[in-house]
């Protein structure tokens, strides 16, 4: 079987541009180039192959072989043939990456999805092994600038509020009940900024809610007929805590069971008297010999060294028989 070398990189980025050259060392640098002499305009829509210039664009890529990996585009500018127009100028479009972007939609949905299931910070140490070079405030200014595309004739929505800065600031979360993706996040939760976002959407028949009552009194001002419901989580969570408080005041707070059966009254503590094995005793061998050196001469304690008449012992046994009256003064001993 005869094997040919693929030399079509369209699935690589699109079929308007192929690569032409790269080169590798630490990172992986691929030069890419468009096959498209011609472009239309952003404005009029008439198609330009009046060229104007070329410059080169850098954009990280997701990276291969955990290298980081960024494209070198030559990308081209044209002029609007068409004098009514008011651009004279564009630049032709990327479908990878969009204008000024420093990174290609993969990487951001990448950096995106990971960010999801961990801190930013986390993301950011995670990436840096995979060959991705972000900082967590570059994560967060992405997340910034995800917008909302919010629905008009929605008609059931669930509400919930989330916390931006846990403790601190929180807001409202707004889903689409059918297929549970978000349409709105407003800022707060104290059902202000929700009364207004209701306002604009008059079609909602049905609000999935937990039991705050901010969000209640706002679907009752701005939509008396709708429908609350309270989902099964904040259901189950409002649940559990009446549980917990009904086996807090009824149980007591020790149970004791004995034989399989639940005592009325604590049990009384058996003291029991602890005597020692005789056999162990009976082991036991004291030995009161005097010490001996290495040649087996017994050795005598000497304490030549402490003189008892000396005048520093004298003065000790003097002060030992003093001692303190009720005054705090001192006195000898009668």
């Amino acid at each position: 079987m005869k094997y040919k070398e693929i030399t079509d990189y369209s699935f690589f980025l699109d079929k308007d541009h192929y690569v032409y050259d790269y080169s590798e060392t630490d990172s992986l640098d691929i030069f890419i180039k468009s096959r498209k002499h011609s472009c239309a305009c952003p404005q009029c829509g008439e198609e330009s192959r009046h060229l104007h210039a070329t410059y080169m664009r850098k954009i990280q890529d997701i990276p291969i072989r955990c290298k980081p990996t960024c494209l070198h585009i030559n990308v081209y500018k044209y002029e609007c043939d068409n004098p009514e127009c008011g651009t004279k100028v564009f630049t032709e479009p990327l479908s990878f990456a969009r204008t000024s972007q420093v990174r290609t939609d993969a990487l951001n949905t990448l950096i995106l999805g990971m960010a999801m299931f961990m801190s930013n910070e986390g993301a950011s140490s995670v990436l840096k092994l995979l060959g991705v070079t972000v900082s967590n405030d570059t994560i967060q200014r992405l997340y910034n600038r995800i917008k909302f595309e919010d629905d008009p004739d929605v008609e059931a929505v669930g509400i919930d509020d989330v916390a931006t800065r846990k403790g601190q600031t929180y807001a409202t979360a707004v889903y689409d009940l059918k297929d549970h993706h978000m349409i709105a996040l407003l800022g707060g939760r104290d059902g202000t900024t929700l009364k207004e976002w209701l306002k604009e959407h008059k079609k909602i028949k049905v609000v999935a809610r937990d039991r705050a009552s901010s969000y209640a009194k706002a679907v009752s001002e701005v939509l008396p007929e709708c429908v609350q419901v309270a989902d099964r989580f904040h259901l189950l969570q409002n649940l559990m805590e009446h549980l917990k408080n009904i086996f807090k005041n009824e149980l007591p707070p020790e149970i004791f069971i004995r034989g399989g059966q639940v005592l009325d009254t604590p049990p009384k503590k058996i003291s029991r008297e602890k005597k020692a094995d005789e056999s162990v005793i009976q082991q036991l061998n004291y030995d009161n010999t005097p010490p001996t050196d290495a040649y087996g001469n017994p050795v005598d304690y000497d304490d030549s060294a402490n003189n008892y008449n000396s005048a520093e012992k004298k003065r000790q046994a003097e002060n030992r028989k003093k001692t303190k009256d009720d005054t705090g003064s001192t006195k000898p001993v009668e």
